[in-house]
C-alpha cells in the first residue's frame, strides 16, 4: 500500500485534552490568552514538518461552526499546505468556504451531497461503501494525486481512527500550560479501548524542545509493527 506519510500535529493541555469540554471550540483558549501561543505555534510547525496538506474530521468543523470564536489576531496558516482535506463520510457539511478545500467521503453518500460538491466546484474523492470511509483506500487515492506528507489536525475521533488503523507515522504535540481533566472532554485520541497491551502504539522520541516561554514541543516517530 502506497500512501502519504501522516504526521499528527496538535496542541493540547498537559493531560492531553484538546478542547475545554464537549462541543467547545479550542480557540477559546487562544481568545483568553491561556494557550500561551500554542495554537499559532502549532500551525507554524506544519511548515517545519513539511506538510503538503492538512486533514481534519468534519466533527471539528461542526463544533467550530456552532461555537464560533472571533480572535483579535489571525492564526498563522501553513504556507506549504496545498489543500485542506476534510473527511466527511456522512455528508453533513453545507460548505460555505470552498477555496483550497478537498472533501473525502463515502461512495454511497447521498447524491444531493455530491451534487453540492460539484455545484460548488469542490474537488472530492470517494472511498468505502460501508458506514464509514475506507481510510486506507482514501489515503492511497490521495497519494495517487501527489500528496506525500500530510498533517493530521484532528479532532479526537478521526485521530483515533488513524491511530487504531496504524496510519500515523509521526506524532507532534505542543503542550500548553493548562490542565483540564474531565470525563467527557475530547482528547488527542478518542477511540475504542485497548484490551491487549501488545496492541499499544509504541513511539520513538525524535526531539523535545521548549517554545516561546511556556510551551513544550514533543515530536515522536511511530514504531510500526512489521
Amino acid at each position: 500500500m502506497k500512501r502519504p506519510t501522516i504526521i499528527l500535529n496538535m496542541f493540547a493541555s498537559v493531560d492531553g485534552r484538546i478542547t475545554t469540554g464537549p462541543n467547545r471550540n479550542v480557540a477559546e483558549w487562544t481568545e483568553l490568552g491561556i494557550d500561551a501561543g500554542a495554537n499559532d505555534v502549532t500551525h507554524r510547525l506544519y511548515d517545519e514538518l513539511d506538510c503538503e496538506a492538512l486533514i481534519s474530521g468534519s466533527e471539528s468543523l461542526m463544533v467550530y461552526g456552532q461555537h464560533s470564536i472571533q480572535l483579535e489576531h489571525e492564526i498563522y496558516w501553513p504556507k506549504k499546505s496545498k489543500a485542506y482535506i476534510v473527511f466527511d463520510g456522512r455528508g453533513r457539511v453545507d460548505w460555505g468556504q470552498s477555496e483550497g478545500l478537498m472533501v473525502v467521503t463515502r461512495e454511497n453518500v447521498s447524491k444531493s451531497y455530491i451534487q453540492q460538491l460539484e455545484n460548488k466546484q469542490i474537488p472530492y474523492i470517494q472511498a468505502g461503501m460501508d458506514e464509514h470511509i475506507d481510510v486506507k483506500r482514501a489515503l492511497e487515492m490521495l497519494y495517487e494525486q501527489g500528496f506525500q506528507r500530510i498533517g493530521l489536525t484532528g479532532g479526537g475521533t478521526i485521530n483515533g481512527v488513524f491511530l487504531r488503523q496504524g496510519l500515523i507515522d509521526e506524532i507532534s504535540i505542543v503542550y500548553a500550560p493548562v490542565a483540564l481533566g474531565g470525563k467527557q472532554t475530547p482528547t488527542i485520541f478518542d477511540s475504542d479501548d485497548i484490551l491487549d497491551p501488545k496492541t499499544i502504539t509504541q513511539l520513538e522520541l525524535i526531539q523535545v524542545k521548549p517554545l516561546l516561554t511556556q510551551l513544550v514541543w514533543v515530536h515522536y516517530l511511530v514504531k510500526h509493527k512489521i
